[in-house]
This record gives C-alpha cells, sequence and structure tokens, in this order.
C-alpha cells in the first residue's frame, strides 16, 4: 500500500506549493499528489479551483513541480481537473524525465478516454466523486480502457468495494484521509493507496 501526500502536507503549508511538498517529503512522504488547471495562456499550474481572473499571489508551474518530484525522487500523482490541453500536458510530462514515476488522475469518461489514446501504457486512475461509488458498471468502463483503477471517496470504501475491484484486477485508492485512526481502519479495508493528509503516518499502519 502506498501513502500519497495529498497536495502535499497541507497541515503545514499552504496546499499545492513547493514548500507544503517539502514539509510532506521531510515527514516521510514518498509521493505527493498535486492539482493541475491550465491558464489562459496555455501554462498549467498547479492549483486545485477554477482559476480566478486575479490569482491570489504566485502559483507554482507544473514543470516546477515535476522538476522537484524528480529531484527530491518523490512519485508524481497528477489529478487533472481541467478536461482540455491535454496534448500540451503531455510534452511537458514527456520532457520531464520523470514520466516513469508519473500518474494521472482524471475525472469523468471523456477525459480518460482522451488521456488513454495520448498515453496508452501509463498509469491512469478514475477519480470519482463525493456522491459516486465505484459501480459494476464503472468497473465494466474501467476495464474497458484499461485503467489502473479508481481513486474513491471514503464515505464509499469498504473491505467489499475493494474486493469487488480487485477481482476486476483494478486498483483502489481513498480520498482523503485526514486521521491517524482512518488510516489504520482503511489500511485493513486492503486498499491499494491512501491519498493522506496525515503526516508523519503512524508506524502501526
Amino acid at each position: 500500500m502506498i501513502l500519497i501526500a495529498h497536495r502535499g502536507d497541507p497541515r503545514h503549508a499552504l496546499e499545492n506549493t513547493l514548500h507544503s511538498f517539502r514539509q510532506a517529503a521531510a515527514r516521510g512522504a514518498g509521493a505527493v499528489e498535486m492539482d493541475l488547471r491550465r491558464r489562459p495562456d496555455g501554462d498549467w499550474v498547479v492549483f486545485h479551483d477554477p482559476l480566478p481572473k486575479v490569482v491570489p499571489g504566485p502559483v507554482l508551474e507544473f514543470s516546477e513541480a515535476l522538476a522537484f518530484c524528480r529531484r527530491r525522487q518523490l512519485e508524481a500523482y497528477l489529478d487533472v481537473k481541467d478536461p482540455r490541453g491535454e496534448a500540451s500536458l503531455a510534452r511537458l510530462i514527456r520532457s520531464s524525465r520523470w514520466m516513469d514515476h508519473t500518474t494521472l488522475l482524471a475525472g469523468g469518461l471523456p477525459t480518460l478516454r482522451r488521456w488513454r489514446r495520448i498515453f496508452p501504457r501509463q498509469p491512469l486512475f478514475w477519480v470519482t466523486g463525493f456522491r459516486e461509488p465505484v459501480t459494476p458498471r464503472k468497473i465494466v468502463q474501467a476495464r474497458r480502457l484499461r485503467l489502473t483503477g479508481f481513486v474513491s471517496y471514503r464515505r464509499w470504501v469498504t473491505r467489499a468495494s475493494v474486493e469487488r475491484v480487485h477481482r476486476a484486477g483494478l486498483q483502489l485508492f481513498v480520498w482523503t484521509v485526514r486521521t491517524a485512526a482512518d488510516l489504520k481502519r482503511f489500511a485493513r479495508t486492503g486498499v491499494d493507496g491512501m491519498m493522506s493528509e496525515v503526516w508523519p503516518p503512524p508506524r502501526s499502519i
């Protein structure tokens, strides 16, 4: 099971910043998740919400974030929020020299289909929403697209749901884990990974 620092370490630094990723790495993270948005000028940046016309303060460039992951040997999980401009983002990933340590996350079948065409063999996860359990239909669709698995909201993650996904040959990650007790609880379900905000994690997981 892999623990992934959700937006870095938002308890100790502003999320989706280099400082947040540094804090997570210093507290034991070997992987970080970041949210990606495309600016009107076409550049990709690390930001969760839709970009306002005037962004308060500097925003981290995606290329800089991925270069940081390469320098610090951190696995990069990229939650692509904008369903446009995939080709330009793919060029950045290919040129990063960190493509073999990069996993893509996206929501919605059209976006997932486009990414699978661009990257036929890259790890690719379907992020389901707050109200979206991983249904048998979604599992069939994921298999057809040759996805790696799902990132499911914690409300829907149980031992039974994990086993159902595993039987299909897919992986299941849970988001977002914010307490040590939940880290231990979800570890018992057999999930393959957790988007965690608990750094450092308890040793007993």
